[in-house]
């Protein structure tokens, strides 16, 4: 067996937000760094289009906001935007950790999720040097955790667990977890 590094990220996700502009409202009341974002724009009567992107040297407002963003393309009043904004829980992420869970997350969105036509980002080709395991977390903007996923939300098509395993070059995941029972003094089959 050989010797390989494994990553791995915790990544909480909070929102959806309806337009850049709650959503960088929400943002100036947070202390945490959001690195990470996902938006679904949805029109009637066409296929949804999805896009992740990274905020490293600039914060997720200042980065959608910049003139050549995707975003643009869907701020009208047919389209109704979701967004999503992540932040890493178990690192301090620097710019090799969001980028090797940026290209995860947007190569199981194109080749496994929603497809490559419904994703407006293009997709890192290349796979990451070490395995890696994404965990991800899904929260409502006022801090309670997301329980219900609609079909064709992002938490509905981002894995809640990913993982890509560096020696087969193989993406694992799993959409939702499903929860086994409580550990601890009490007898699980008299809950």
């Amino acid at each position: 067996m050989a010797n390989h590094k494994t990553d791995t990220y915790l990544i909480r996700w909070y929102g959806p937000f309806a337009s850049k502009k709650t959503l960088k409202e929400w943002l100036e009341k947070r202390k945490e760094v959001f690195n990470l974002y996902i938006f679904r724009a949805q029109r009637k009567g066409r296929k949804d289009k999805y896009y992740c992107g990274k905020a490293y040297e600039q914060t997720v407002g200042k980065r959608m906001s910049n003139s050549n963003h995707h975003i643009h393309d869907f701020e009208d009043e047919k389209t109704v935007l979701e967004i999503w904004v992540g932040t890493f829980a178990n690192v301090k992420a620097n710019e090799h950790d969001v980028n090797v869970c940026e290209n995860i997350i947007t190569s199981e969105l194109a080749y496994y999720g929603v497809g490559e036509d419904n994703l407006e980002n293009k997709t890192n080709k290349e796979p990451p040097i070490n395995s890696v395991y994404i965990i991800n977390e899904w929260w409502k903007e006022n801090g309670d955790e997301l329980k219900k996923r609609y079909k064709g939300s992002v938490p509905a098509v981002v894995p809640e667990v990913m993982e890509y395993y560096n020696e087969t070059n193989y993406l694992y995941g799993t959409l939702r977890l499903k929860p086994l029972g409580k550990l601890g003094k009490s007898d699980p089959q008299n809950e």
